[in-house]
């Protein structure tokens, strides 16, 4: 049973394993939990945390975010920035602009999941994610950690999901394969209206 007709070999594939799978199969939540292998944890202060469950590729980025990663293989790229330099930092950005290998320094790691959970060092619970009024309660502390030589405003986390901002800082994130069915591909030429005077088309 074909859900799609796509010329991707990954698609293809992918789309006839959880179409036997769904066929043979009825898993339940725990099973599929059984099935997703060990967790790992990393600690550390990262810069950023990216998920790219596609490429991302772009004119300005010829390779992308994850040159590796496919929208139909179920899974997603976790790429993790730990603390560096600013020169550090702008020198993995600017390897996407380039097709040099963005992952080829020491303070980044890929790893390929189909689940991932981040919990900040410091989490606070729901009430005390409103700030008080004489704006000295903090949610995350300052990163220096409040060391007196320093003057730094308290530091705040946030996520950036496809440009919408997350008020939760803890988050567990999981890849759902082949949730929703894709009738289109790829950007569609402009069609051209032989009548001008009707230019609508449905």
């Amino acid at each position: 049973m074909c859900l799609y007709i796509s010329r991707c070999v990954i698609c293809q594939h992918n789309g006839r394993l959880i179409s036997e799978k769904a066929e043979r199969y009825q898993m339940d939540e725990e099973t599929d939990r059984e099935s997703e292998g060990e967790w790992k944890t990393i600690r550390g202060k990262f810069l950023a945390i990216n998920a790219a469950s596609m490429s991302c590729a772009c004119p300005r980025s010829p390779k992308g975010l994850s040159p590796a990663a496919h929208l139909a293989d179920g899974t997603t790229d976790l790429i993790l920035v730990r603390k560096c330099s600013r020169f550090d930092f702008l020198r993995h950005l600017l390897r996407h602009t380039s097709k040099d290998d963005q992952f080829d320094l020491n303070f980044v790691e890929v790893h390929r999941v189909r689940r991932f959970c981040f919990t900040p060092r410091h989490c606070q619970s729901d009430s005390d994610l409103d700030l008080r009024e004489n704006g000295k309660h903090q949610i995350f502390g300052q990163i220096c950690r409040n060391h007196p030589a320093c003057g730094c405003a308290p530091a705040y986390s946030s996520w950036n999901c496809d440009g919408e901002i997350l008020t939760h800082t803890a988050i567990d994130v999981r890849v759902h394969s082949n949730l929703i069915k894709l009738f289109a591909r790829g950007i569609e030429e402009p069609t051209v209206f032989d009548d001008l005077t009707n230019p609508c088309a449905i």
